[in-house]
Order: structure tokens, then sequence, then C-alpha cells
């Protein structure tokens, strides 16, 4: 099982951590290890690396790449830029799979996805103590421990793939785009979609028929 460094030094290869050396940028990077380790729960069963994942206040870390980047970032950036990865098509899939779904997501958002996780909330609870202290020896998480969990994650896989997959076609005309799709693009639509087009106040529209009748929007 690899080190959970080889996938963060490919997150920050590929910019994914967003806002470099900062702290945003760093807990994007936390939130993408920790959905890419999820995924690969979900998709393959198993973990996709060996770190222990630590359930802090603010969703799940990897708590020795968090101190890297936090503490050594400019050679941490460095590394990555080198790297050169030899990933397998799983984990190559998975990774690939993580950036296209929460990529553009900002870190509070992943931060907020991240709570929705009972594996997560269980942790955190159980490493707080009455004084509100936080141990980490007590917040290592377990993302096998909740079956529903996997569920809404798979569920979100699902629907991701889904909508990759469907099939919009678009006609550029005058500079303006126009989406459609299940029906013909004829001579008689085009002329009628150019018209609109000479007064378009927008850079794209979507077009479909209701009861026959053509609807641009």
């Amino acid at each position: 099982m690899r080190d959970a460094y080889d996938f963060a030094r490919y997150f920050i290869k590929n910019g994914a951590d967003s806002l470099p050396n900062t702290y945003d940028g760093n807990m994007k990077l936390q939130k993408l290890l920790v959905f890419a380790d999820f995924v690969n729960v979900a998709e393959y069963g198993k973990l996709l690396f060996g770190n222990p994942v630590l359930a802090f206040k603010n969703g799940c870390v990897v708590e020795d790449i968090r101190l890297r980047y936090k503490n050594n970032y400019n050679n941490f950036k460095a590394d990555s830029d080198a790297y050169q990865p030899d990933f397998t098509k799983e984990e190559y899939s998975v990774l690939k799979l993580v950036l296209s779904i929460f990529g553009n997501a900002s870190a509070r958002e992943l931060s907020e996805i991240n709570h929705t996780f009972d594996f997560w909330n269980e942790a955190f609870e159980r490493s707080i103590d009455n004084s509100g202290f936080h141990n980490k020896n007590l917040a290592v998480v377990d993302m096998f421990s909740h079956k529903a969990d996997i569920k809404k994650i798979n569920a979100v896989i699902d629907a991701f793939i889904r909508s990759s997959n469907d099939v919009t076609k678009k006609e550029i005309i005058n500079g303006i785009t126009f989406y459609y799709d299940d029906f013909v693009l004829t001579d008689d639509i085009i002329g009628q979609l150019e018209d609109f087009s000479l007064d378009a106040e927008d850079d794209c529209y979507t077009v479909y028929f209701d009861n026959g009748k053509m609807v641009i929007y």
C-alpha cells in the first residue's frame, strides 16, 4: 500500500490545492486525500493508502501530510513538481474521479461535505474529552464503520457518472452557443436560431421543444 505522500504530490503537481501555501490550500489537499481514500473504499473495498486519517474540527486530515505542507511547503512543492507518478490503473481512476467530482469545490465546501459522514462525526466526538481537549490518538477514523456512508459516496459517484454520460449537442451561431438534445437540427430550426442570435443578450442558451413549440432559455 502506498504512502499518502505520493497522492498528495500528484494533487499538488496538478494544482489541486488551489490556494498554494495557505491554510485553505492545505485543508483542500487534506479533503481530496480523504475523499480519494474513501472513494477507493467504495469502489474497490480497500483503503488507498496506509496513513491514518484523523477527525479534526474542520473534517478529516492525514496529519503527517498536513504538517509537512504547513511546515515545509517549498520543499513539498518542489518535490511534487518533479514527481513522476507510476500509479496503477485503479489508482489513476480514483484520483481522476475525485478531481472531477470535488476538484472545483472550495476547502470550506469540502469540509462541509466531510461533516456529513458519520465516520468523521463518530471519531471526532470520541476524541474530545470533558475539558474540550482534542486527543489525536482517539481521533483515528474507520471508513468501513458505517455502511450508510459508503452508500452515500457510491450515490455521489453514480450520479456523476450518469451526468458525464449524458450527451448534449451544441451549435454555435453568430458566436452564440445553443445546447440541444433529442431532436434533429433542421435548416428551419437553424434559421430561427440565427434570427434569435442577432439580438441575444447571453453567450449560450438551451433549446428544447415543449408540445411542438421551440423554447430557448
